[in-house]
Parts: structure tokens; sequence; C-alpha cells
């Protein structure tokens, strides 16, 4: 949450600024593996996939006027990727499971919303991939990214840092109890920031 707060507040109030981006990049792949162990864990994924769905609704209008777009929100994305795995792992016919893979990246290609096909691809490395595997993973979907849309893709790289964290996490270990305040950190943050750039303009 707060690299991610560290990156939106770069984006808004200091786009000249590179520092900010690259501290931002540190988040998305820690979502991604707080997703996929939400998805191991959950002993009901239809539930969890209407609860993100709800909270990706819920931010859309918040991520919009924050970040003049019209492109989904990052929860669309990860909403997508939960999808995928379901497919991946309950769908027995590997005809049926193929088309709907393909409908699933073609989605994440075609809908403009933030991380895209990125993002579903990098949720699929740390599901079906484990240690320095996922690291290799993630490098691999960076550079192949980079190569189709050029070095502006290569602030990515600074994303290495949180598959880091993740497969070698530091000692510090603490439980965390407010998980209203983890799903609604997005939204909130996203509103207040774009009110608070609104008044200071």
């Amino acid at each position: 949450m707060i690299t991610m707060l560290v990156d939106h507040i770069g984006a808004l109030f200091f786009p000249e600024t590179s520092l900010p981006r690259i501290v931002g990049r540190i988040a998305f792949p820690l979502y991604c593996w707080f997703l996929v162990q939400g998805y191991r864990l959950t002993r009901d994924h239809k539930r969890y996939m209407r609860r993100l769905l709800w909270l990706a609704c819920l931010s859309q209008v918040p991520y919009s006027l924050a970040m003049q777009t019209w492109e989904l929100n990052v929860i669309f994305t990860l909403l997508l990727s939960l999808v995928g795995m379901y497919v991946m792992d309950r769908v027995q016919s590997e005809n049926r499971k193929i088309a709907l893979i393909a409908c699933v990246l073609a989605a994440a290609t075609l809908i403009p919303m933030d991380y895209g096909l990125y993002g579903v691809l990098l949720i699929f490395v740390f599901r079906y991939l484990e240690q320095w595997k996922m690291i290799a993973g993630h490098l691999l979907v960076n550079l192949i990214f980079t190569v189709l849309y050029g070095p502006g893709y290569l602030i990515q790289m600074y994303s290495l840092i949180g598959t880091f964290l993740i497969v070698y996490p530091p000692p510090l270990r603490f439980e965390f109890h407010y998980r209203w305040l983890y799903r609604s950190f997005y939204p909130a943050h996203l509103l207040l920031l774009f009110l608070l750039h609104m008044w200071i303009r």
C-alpha cells in the first residue's frame, strides 16, 4: 500500500520525476502474490470473484478521475486473472480450457485496463512457478514486453524487487488484522489524491 501510494503521488504531483514511479513498481507483484495466495486459500472462489468485482466497480470512478483515463482499473486485471486461474484448475475439457484461456488473454489484450496482459501473465507466473523460477518467469515477461513495446517498459525491471521480496522475504513478521483497510485503500487513496490535486490546482 505504501509503495502504491508513493507511485500515485508521483504520477499526480511529480510526473517529471521517475523515482516515485520506480518505488511504485514494487507494489504490483506483491498484490499479484496476495491474489494467488487468496485464490489458494479461499473456500469459495466465486465469492472471491464477486468481492473483487464489487471492489473493481467501486474503484473505477476514483481511478478514472485521479488518472484521467477511461481504461479499467487494475482490480479488473486481477479479477480477469482470477477467472483464468479458475479455468485452468476447474475446467476438465482441454479444448474448452484452451478456448476459455484464449478468451481471457484476448480480453486482457483488447480491453484497455491497467497492466492488462502483462498483469495476467505475471499472475500466472506466480501461480505456477516457485522460488527462482518465479523470478526467472517475471524477468522473462518483462523482457518480452520491453521487446514488444520498447524501452518505456524498462521501468518494470524494478518490479523484480517485489518478486525478490516474495521469494526471499525479510525476517520481519506481523499480522495484519485490518482487512477493511486493505480492501478500501485503493479506491479511498485515489479519491483523496484526486481531491487534493484539484484543491492545489
